[in-house]
């Protein structure tokens, strides 16, 4: 089969420069990986890389047919020189952000021209992207979820008179509605010392309805991975190793950045999973395919499902499948397609240790 692997950060549609070189390593990192893995599947693999780029990285891409991207400047050549590759291909695979909806246009546009896109639904994708849909279905659905509202929302209900009297309440995290992992996400010890911050220069330019306050609760970050196609197969948990900095000239804030994951989780069996796994399912629009990530909360002694909170699902491969490689092998790849079925999971949780560390890359 000829696939087409398209990812974002390499591929020609984010400049690189010395902000994104982390994000762009953690791009190629999984590319490369899903590229490998699809070739030692015997599957003839095509991708896209931005410039120079595809001269000097195209070695580590596992004898894939590497297309040079010319960028110019901010037009959309890129994504015209993506369409031209996955036509010519039986399947594609794009990895990209939510952010600005680029995952929902990318898909729309590649779909719109006739190739096949191994994506879930246009209405899926739309849900999960937006984080207040995400949130508001949740809530219909009775799905365990931090309270969320927009950045409008939320300073039109503060009582100004309350948070001067009051130091005491929860903590609060600020992040992009449609936002792409830790990316910008802010946390404040307090809705006060939020809307006090909200009250300075440098963050009158936020807009209210693109930003959304969110319940920061305690508990330890964790994340499921699923493939997804008639049904939702479990690939297993992992715990998120998540840190909170402060940043260096905003005293108000800590910053938060993900720094991978270790797994097997420990302390939840697969039936809460599954369970989790189905509330969300059941709470979202049909049309769900390929690589799913549910990103949850554990509160200390959860008994059930019930006790799990998610915080976020993601439409889209994602970097934890550096680490589930290193429990499946090179068939997690064929899985993805549909070609392999991991048909008994009961020891997904009792695997041995695997470790992904961004840091390292």
């Amino acid at each position: 089969m000829k696939v087409a692997v398209l990812e974002y950060l390499t591929g020609g549609g984010m400049p690189t420069d010395a902000n994104s070189l982390a994000l762009y390593r953690e791009g190629m990192a999984m590319l490369s990986a899903l590229a490998i893995d699809l070739a030692l599947c015997g599957h003839d693999v095509h991708t896209c890389l931005d410039g120079d780029k595809a001269t000097r990285t195209s070695s580590i891409l596992g004898g894939s047919h590497v297309h040079e991207v010319d960028r110019k400047n901010d037009d959309e050549s890129w994504m015209d020189r993506w369409i031209e590759v996955a036509l010519l291909c039986d399947q594609t695979i794009v990895i990209a952000p939510e952010i600005h909806q680029k995952l929902e246009y990318i898909v729309d546009r590649i779909r719109g021209a006739g190739a096949r896109v191994l994506a879930s639904s246009g209405a899926f994708l739309q849900a999960t992207s937006d984080k207040l849909a995400t949130a508001n279905l949740f809530k219909q659905s009775r799905v365990p979820h931090p309270s969320t509202q927009t950045l409008s929302q939320f300073l039109t209900s503060i009582d100004p008179d309350q948070l001067q009297d009051n130091d005491d309440e929860s903590v609060v995290t600020l992040k992009r509605r449609d936002g792409a992992g830790c990316v910008d996400m802010k946390v404040f010890d307090s809705p006060r010392i939020l809307t006090e911050w909200l009250t300075n220069r440098t963050s009158r330019s936020l807009i209210g309805d693109d930003w959304i306050v969110q319940q920061w609760l305690a508990g330890r970050p964790a994340s499921m991975a699923l493939l997804v196609s008639d049904s939702w197969q479990l690939l297993g948990a992992v715990d998120q190793r998540i840190a909170l900095e402060n940043h260096p000239t905003q005293t108000e804030y800590s910053e938060v950045s993900y720094l991978g994951g270790t797994g097997p989780l420990a302390g939840v069996c697969i039936e809460q999973l599954m369970s989790l796994a189905n509330q969300v399912r059941d709470a979202l629009p049909s049309g769900a395919a390929g690589w799913i990530g549910i990103d949850f909360l554990v509160p200390n002694e959860a008994a059930s499902s019930k006790d799990l909170v998610v915080i976020e699902v993601n439409p889209r491969l994602t970097t934890s499948y550096l680490g589930y490689r290193k429990w499946y092998g090179h068939t997690l790849a064929d899985a993805l397609l549909g070609n392999t079925t991991f048909t008994d999971r009961k020891d997904v949780l009792s695997q041995q240790l695997i470790e992904f560390d961004l840091s390292s890359l």
